[in-house]
């Protein structure tokens, strides 16, 4: 689909109840990234400054922004602790992983839709081992399977945080001609516990709320085109 059919907000409050562009984030007129990036409203973690100007952002203006100034694939994420908000358009794909990039030059890598790393942020996620996990999700069926997050320590040693995930579809949602499916994910182990939720439909993730790690928290992401 060229663009989600389920408007922003819509996606996001279902959450709480294929195109490739290689170049990367791309102008469709001049100053196009500058209008994405005056539309935000909010400023992203390890940005404090101006935070206390931010405005409330509206997430189908910014919807509507990304799409008009930015080719290719594009998502829209939202950090649940401050409500932070930013768009980012595909730079790469290889297979099923994807490096999306702010107009900032911040990073989120996806697979299959989930969250596999983030860069540029303070505390990322290095990397994270989500196949088994990711095929329940994508096929709405339920099950177990274990997850590996990753993250740097304080001498900059890669460290392993193991859980082990319980999926379990849920009840549909329609909007328009989609019908997308429920799905939870409840984790836990190495000390934490963790509740994620997805839209799916036809084995693509539409929207989901995920975690990043003890740093960042959840994020909320909506693929506003695929």
């Amino acid at each position: 689909m060229s663009r989600s059919v389920l408007g922003a907000t819509a996606l996001i409050v279902a959450l709480g109840a294929c195109s490739h562009d290689s170049a990367g984030i791309q102008e469709k007129k001049s100053g196009g990234v500058k209008m994405v990036t005056s539309a935000l409203g909010q400023v992203l973690p390890g940005k404090k400054k101006a935070a206390e100007n931010a405005a409330p952002q509206d997430p189908n203006a910014l919807a509507a922004a990304a799409l008009q100034s930015l080719q290719g694939p594009v998502i829209m994420v939202t950090f649940e602790a401050n409500k932070a908000a930013t768009v980012a358009a595909m730079r790469g794909q290889n297979g099923t992983m994807r490096t999306y990039q702010t107009p900032d030059q911040r990073a989120f890598v996806l697979r299959g839709g989930l969250l596999a790393g983030t860069r540029g942020f303070g505390r990322d996620l290095m990397s994270a081992d989500t196949s088994a996990a990711g095929a329940l999700i994508r096929a709405a069926k339920a099950g177990t399977a274990p997850r590996v997050y990753r993250y740097l320590d304080g001498d900059g040693e890669e460290r392993p945080l193991p859980v082990s995930c319980t999926i379990t579809p849920g009840g549909t949602v329609q909007r328009g001609p989609v019908t997308a499916q429920q799905v939870g994910e409840h984790c836990e182990g190495s000390g934490v516990t963790l509740d994620m939720s997805y839209l799916v439909a036809g084995g693509t993730i539409l929207a989901s709320r995920q975690w990043v790690g003890p740093g960042l928290g959840y994020v909320a992401i909506q693929q506003l085109r695929n």
